[in-house]
């Protein structure tokens, strides 16, 4: 398992350094870094085990992956989780994210067996430590061990993932962590064969002849290194107003700094830092997609999705050339009237977090331009 030791280094840095420091915050990465590190070696100790058992998944090949892709906050979840209704497509749970091993999965699913057996006193007690665990996101982003969910977790482990901000709140200080792009082309290999072996471990035990489907809200910094491993893969870019995004993103980030690093909400230096860098990524994907051949790349607009979700999906499909089979038509008839009655109580706007909007048009202005947004 790949992990890059000079973020891990310059987090643990900041977190101890006379600018950054507070009992608190080091007490918690203290209290992080052991058991994420032990559940590390553990998940590293099931992969080698896969050798052993499942060889067979270095053979697994990954043909023309579908990416759901976009900055976060803009529609993206709810995109992925309409498509995996359908039979054809292979994607990550959560829990397949935490322990991304083949001999993981296996022990889970034998566990899971006893535990229907025995009435699920399993489950239940998962559900409860879940519905808690995530309990300050349940208005924003619905989760799970069981829901379909971002890979971002892979990343993670590397120490390469922007979603370390939520406890290492120091965006600007941890470039390759948000922009894996720029890093040395070296690393970046190192970082996709261990990403590869991830993607073949899942298809492999998931379904080797299914489509694999991705959701990655996170991507762009890295999504140049990724498009190079998968050369056929294919993108929907879902698009959302700025201004809506960038408050919401940082509205999830903000819940975490509450309770895990409070000084992060001091002057709101970190809620600048976290916008500035959407800004990069919007601009990064911007450019990158100028590059993208057009039948590999399809772009839906947010308001779009939300209107009529059903159309939307339809839309996806002949995109990619494939039929909308009945049962999952069904399927998502059935999903997207259940999304029609849910209301939203997640609030924000960019003033709250002392952003202005003169400066995000300002540095997003070939943005606007492209999706005519209105100022």
């Amino acid at each position: 398992m790949y992990l890059h030791y000079p973020t891990l280094f310059t987090l643990l840095r900041l977190s101890f350094s006379r600018k950054y420091f507070s009992p608190r915050h080091a007490t918690l990465v203290l209290l992080f870094l052991v058991p994420f590190l032990l559940l590390r070696l553990f998940v590293w100790s099931m992969r080698l085990l896969d050798h052993v058992f499942f060889p067979g998944f270095r053979n697994q090949p990954l043909r023309a992956p579908l990416y759901i892709i976009g900055n976060p906050r803009s529609g993206t979840t709810f995109s992925h989780r309409l498509l995996a209704l359908d039979d054809r497509f292979a994607w990550f749970k959560l829990y397949h994210t935490i322990f991304p091993a083949i001999t993981c999965y296996r022990l889970f699913e034998w566990s899971a067996g006893i535990d229907r057996l025995l009435g699920s006193p399993g489950r239940r007690l998962l559900n409860m430590i879940s519905n808690r665990g995530f309990r300050g996101w349940s208005t924003i982003h619905k989760t799970g061990p069981e829901k379909a969910e971002s890979d971002e977790m892979l990343f993670m482990y590397a120490m390469l993932s922007p979603l370390l901000g939520l406890l290492f709140p120091f965006f600007d200080e941890m470039e390759a962590a948000v922009f894996v792009d720029r890093m040395p082309r070296r690393e970046r290999n190192r970082l996709m064969a261990y990403y590869r072996s991830c993607l073949q471990r899942h298809l492999y035990a998931t379904g080797p002849d299914k489509i694999l489907l991705q959701k990655v809200a996170l991507i762009a910094g890295r999504l140049d290194t990724i498009h190079s491993l998968l050369p056929d893969m294919r993108i929907v870019h879902l698009v959302r107003h700025p201004y809506e995004s960038i408050p919401s993103l940082i509205s999830m980030f903000e819940v975490t700094w509450k309770s895990l690093a409070p000084r992060a909400r001091k002057d709101n230096r970190a809620c600048r830092e976290l916008a500035h860098l959407i800004c990069d990524y919007y601009l990064h994907l911007h450019e990158l997609e100028k590059g993208f051949p057009p039948d590999r790349l399809l772009k839906v607009r947010y308001e779009d999705l939300v209107a009529d979700p059903r159309a939307t999906v339809h839309r996806i499909y002949q995109a990619l050339g494939m039929e909308v089979e009945p049962e999952f038509d069904a399927r998502l008839i059935e999903e997207t009237g259940r999304a029609r009655k849910y209301k939203s109580r997640h609030r924000y706007s960019l003033e709250q977090y002392g952003l202005s909007r003169e400066d995000i048009h300002r540095r997003l202005h070939p943005i606007f331009e492209e999706y005519g947004f209105r100022d």
